[in-house]
């Protein structure tokens, strides 16, 4: 199955000059979400994480869907002020602006193996937040996971610490 038959293109959005691409027919097509859900899931199971790590939002419904496939618990990232006090937030960087990230400074993640999981990898700054969150909370990061990683856009260079893996690059 290619699921690059499943990915909208749109230009412009949401701004002039970014082409969004849109996943949602993947999650309106039952066949395709599965299909991407077992394919994501093979190359988390071999690394035997203790967490799975949703990033708000496209890849909470990615990681939900894989977390309940492998049985893995999962942990959300979401941007700011969407999670209850208290928390630890990180600034990152968007091909289009600014933003921060969340996570709990409750959670206990000390030497606990983490994937984190994500739609798409562009700049990396989403991806690089992350990281800084969970190493903050002194978790080790196995892997980076996303279902689309945009080879012609130059990525923050933390990310080239960790391993990457994706289903698509376009």
């Amino acid at each position: 199955m290619d699921i690059k038959n499943y990915i909208r293109e749109i230009e412009n959005f949401p701004k002039a000059g970014i082409l969004f691409r849109d996943i949602s027919p993947i999650f309106s097509n039952p066949k395709v979400f599965e299909f991407t859900v077992k394919k994501m899931s093979e190359k988390i199971i071999r690394l035997n994480p203790d967490y799975l790590v949703a990033v708000d939002s496209r890849g909470f419904i990615l990681c939900s869907a894989i977390a309940y496939y492998l049985k893995i618990p999962m942990i959300l990232i979401r941007k700011k002020g969407k999670l209850p006090p208290p928390t630890i937030s990180e600034k990152y960087s968007l091909e289009y602006g600014e933003d921060y990230l969340e996570i709990s400074s409750e959670l206990n993640l000390q030497n606990k193996k983490v994937v984190v999981v994500d739609d798409i990898l562009a700049t990396g700054g989403t991806s690089a937040a992350c990281i800084k969150l969970l190493e903050e909370l002194s978790a080790e990061v196995l892997s980076l996971l996303f279902l689309i990683v945009l080879n012609d856009i130059p990525k923050e260079k933390l990310i080239d610490k960790y391993k990457t893996d994706t289903l698509l690059q376009l």
